[in-house]
């Protein structure tokens, strides 16, 4: 479902020239156990609401365009793109979640739209303005808060200027077990990183090159999410 640096170090400003114990290999291996289990947790088919409600709105602004999304897993929002008639790319660092995206999508309508393609969001194969949209449900809160850099700078500017950032990621009120208990916003978990956000965070994250849209928050029993939506300001805006 994710897709992330295979590398241990990153070269960002904070990082150049300080080697870093990575997470990243330990946190890869969990999520190639869980596609070939498949007991993840996750939904696996139906777009999420949020989403669902902003293609019925994308399609009065725009009938055509490029899609991109990061850490697709099993491709539930790539196919609803690419059934609207959207050319959806589904990008995935795991090729079992890759395997299993194109056997779910199989032959339907959205095939003729729609590739899925083995990547890294932190080596994005593409030029800058591709996109009119991109999603990223399931990839931010797993890259550690000294990556964000990172992230940003090979995320924002496959965005063409104007087009929109749609964001899911754990809510700090996300709990494993009703019993979990946290002193900070981030955690080692199963072999794996989890970020933990508060609704103000998008702004200072994104404020730069991002308007924020909107920012809904998700709760379903000890679970709890954000749903952002931002728009790419245009040339001459960024604060």
């Amino acid at each position: 479902m994710i897709a992330f640096s295979k590398y241990d170090r990153l070269k960002t400003p904070q990082q150049i020239g300080r080697p870093i114990v990575s997470i990243y290999p330990s946190q890869k291996k969990y999520f190639e156990e869980a596609y070939r289990t498949g007991e993840h947790g996750w939904p696996v088919e139906g777009a999420s609401l949020p989403v669902s409600r902003f293609v019925t709105r994308f399609k009065k602004e725009r009938s055509a365009g490029r899609v991109l999304d990061i850490g697709c897993g099993e491709g539930r929002h790539s196919a609803l793109f690419a059934r609207e008639g959207y050319r959806t790319v589904g990008l995935d660092y795991q090729p079992l979640a890759l395997e299993r995206a194109r056997r779910i999508s199989g032959n339907g309508s959205a095939r003729a739209n729609l590739r899925f393609m083995l990547g890294d969001v932190f080596h994005l194969p593409f030029r800058p303005g591709t996109f009119d949209v991109v999603l990223d449900y399931g990839c931010l809160h797993h890259i550690r808060r000294r990556d964000t850099h990172a992230y940003l700078e090979n995320v924002g500017p496959v965005l063409k200027p104007g087009g929109y950032f749609l964001l899911s990621c754990f809510s700090t009120h996300f709990k494993h077990h009703p019993d979990e208990k946290r002193k900070r916003d981030w955690m080692v978990h199963n072999g794996h990183y989890d970020r933990f956000f508060r609704k103000g965070d998008f702004k200072s994250i994104f404020g730069r090159d991002f308007e924020v849209l909107n920012v809904e928050e998700e709760r379903q029993s000890t679970y709890a999410f954000f749903h952002v939506l931002m728009r790419k300001k245009e040339k001459g805006t960024r604060s």
